[in-house]
């Protein structure tokens, strides 16, 4: 559902913000301030002494400890998930060029919206404000601190991180996150984009810190669905392909009209799966 696909965004997006520091309006993210300045998303680590391969949504390290944080907005507890987590051997940080230690890791939950019933972990919920629970069960004093005096910060003022694809998007929540790109292919100084250039402007800056196979998985589906996009039915008479380049262009035809733009709006909607109600300026202003 589409309403989903902007929750997931929202959640991702304020989240990532508390690894962040801003001179305006003078915010400095509470995984930042505790020194966990590096994070990984999506990377492959395995569980100590079983070899079973997992996937946090994101694992941050520095210099006085590590943290995973996993990322959810259903309603479903993640508490078991959050166990195995305990359980990560330390000794992969170093394949991500991470700081490695010996010690387990933090573990911080974080949701958009409601404090569900995820065990004995920190809590954290990012909906315009930030809110902390659960913070005792932080063992880093530095992380525990710096979460407790960033409660309550307003997270609307800060600046949007214009993050509109995720590595773990589905195929239809894919296309609602390229409108916007694929309408800068449109402009008239343009010269197109391939699909590692729309991935890396829609992971943003997201786009250095997941892993190669998140990501080339994630620039395989972006070129599945954007050749749907230029089959007869949508754009194939105003966008095309280079084969040199392997950019996605405007044709000549895109250009020949004032009216040809919003034409290519309603198809992108309908591709996207939006509605026909749908304006340029809703696509841009909820991405």
């Amino acid at each position: 559902m589409l309403e989903d696909i902007d929750v997931r965004r929202e959640l991702w997006r304020n989240t990532i913000q508390l690894f962040h520091q801003y001179k305006r309006p003078g915010f400095i993210g509470p995984f930042k301030a505790a020194g966990f300045d590096e994070y990984r998303v999506e990377p492959y680590v395995l569980l100590s002494g079983t070899g079973v391969e997992k996937t946090p949504d994101i694992i941050a390290s520095g210099k006085n400890g590590w943290l995973v944080l996993e990322l959810s907005f259903d309603k479903k507890s993640k508490e078991s998930t959050l166990n195995f987590y305990k359980q990560i051997d330390p000794r992969y940080l170093g394949n991500y060029n991470l700081p490695a230690h010996d010690n387990p890791p933090e573990i911080v939950m974080s949701r958009l919206e409601d404090f569900i019933p995820d065990g004995p972990y920190c809590k954290i919920t990012v909906k315009d404000e930030l809110k902390v629970k659960d913070e005792e069960y932080i063992n880093n004093l530095t992380l525990r601190r710096e979460l407790k005096n960033a409660s309550g910060s307003d997270l609307r003022k800060l600046p949007e991180i214009p993050i509109t694809l995720l590595p773990e998007m589905k195929s239809q929540e894919i296309r609602r996150g390229l409108i916007e790109l694929v309408m800068q292919i449109f402009n008239p100084d343009s010269d197109g984009k391939d699909p590692v250039e729309l991935v890396d402007a829609g992971l943003e800056r997201l786009s250095d810190k997941i892993n190669i196979a998140s990501k080339r998985r994630l620039i395989k589906n972006v070129t599945d669905e954007m050749d749907v996009l230029m089959k007869k039915e949508y754009l194939s008479d105003y966008l095309t392909i280079d084969e040199e380049t392997s950019k996605y262009k405007a044709t000549d035809k895109a250009k020949q009209h004032h009216k040809t733009r919003m034409y290519i709006v309603s198809k992108l909607s309908e591709w996207a799966g939006i509605g026909p109600q749908t304006t340029l300026y809703d696509i841009k202003k909820h991405p």
